[in-house]
């Protein structure tokens, strides 16, 4: 049975039409293939923590496990950046959620917060569980791009309140390759959420 090596490489050229190249991205160790419009597709890139998180998210906090690193091609118009989270609160939660898309080097809250939202319904005074999902489009790709966002419960989860969806304002996302697109929450001053595990992904 043969097998086939590939070596991790930078982002190749863009090829001839009617044909694409298949590679593994230096920066994520992910398969990808560049197609001869110069797209550049696959599960790009991919994160997770296993470990539970909180209780805590009384204030702003960096989720664990959040940061999908950027590819070594950068952002591109119709990558998804998307987070799956488990979450448990108690009762003591009642404010209206805060959530914070972040881009960086640092995957902590010192991550230049590039969009944020706040859910337009409170929590409810109970104790809840569900999935969180939250998904990230970029829109354009330039010294002024704009991502947009939005944050939904798939499962259960009505006492964390309302969903929520919004477009950034614009920035320069035109050279991220490297940077981690992360995640941070605020629940309020009572509140006290445990996060059973995260995962990441961007695909395009």
């Amino acid at each position: 049975m043969a097998d086939l090596l590939l070596d991790n490489q930078a982002t190749p050229t863009t090829p001839a039409s009617g044909k694409a190249v298949c590679y593994v991205d230096s920066t994520t160790e992910r398969h990808a293939c560049k197609n001869d419009t110069g797209l550049v597709t696959g599960t790009l890139s991919r994160t997770w923590s296993t470990a539970a998180q909180g209780a805590g998210f009384s204030s702003d906090t960096y989720v664990t496990g959040a940061g999908i690193k950027v590819p070594e091609c950068g952002m591109q118009v119709g990558q998804v950046y998307r987070w799956l989270l488990t979450v448990a609160k108690t009762a003591a939660g009642t404010d209206q959620v805060d959530y914070t898309i972040r881009i960086g080097a640092a995957q902590t809250t010192a991550d230049t917060a590039r969009w944020q939202v706040t859910a337009g319904v409170a929590q409810a005074a109970s104790a809840d569980s569900g999935v969180l999902i939250v998904t990230c489009v970029v829109r354009s790709v330039s010294a002024s791009g704009v991502i947009a966002a939005g944050v939904g419960v798939a499962a259960g989860g009505s006492g964390f309140g309302g969903g929520v969806h919004a477009a950034s304002s614009s920035f320069d996302n035109s050279a991220l390759g490297g940077q981690y697109v992360g995640l941070s929450i605020n629940a309020g001053a009572s509140a006290a959420w445990t996060l059973e595990h995260v995962t990441g992904e961007l695909l395009a």
